[in-house]
């Protein structure tokens, strides 16, 4: 089956993207699981000022 990679990132006020995390997904269970990530835990590694936090998957972008 073909894997797709989900990776997390934020845009800081520069627009630049800084990456924070990077997952493994193979079905659409895993897609949920992803984007039902808690956003607290992620929210630790973000600076405060920035333009959000997002997600990637497959080249589709999912802001958190």
């Amino acid at each position: 089956m073909e894997q797709k990679v989900g990776i997390y990132f934020y845009k800081n006020i520069f627009c630049q993207r800084k990456y924070i995390a990077t997952s493994t997904i193979k079905n659409a269970q895993d897609v949920d699981m992803i984007l039902s990530f808690p956003k607290e835990k992620l929210s630790k590694k973000v600076p405060k000022i920035n333009l959000g936090t997002y997600l990637l998957i497959d080249g589709k972008v999912f802001k958190l």
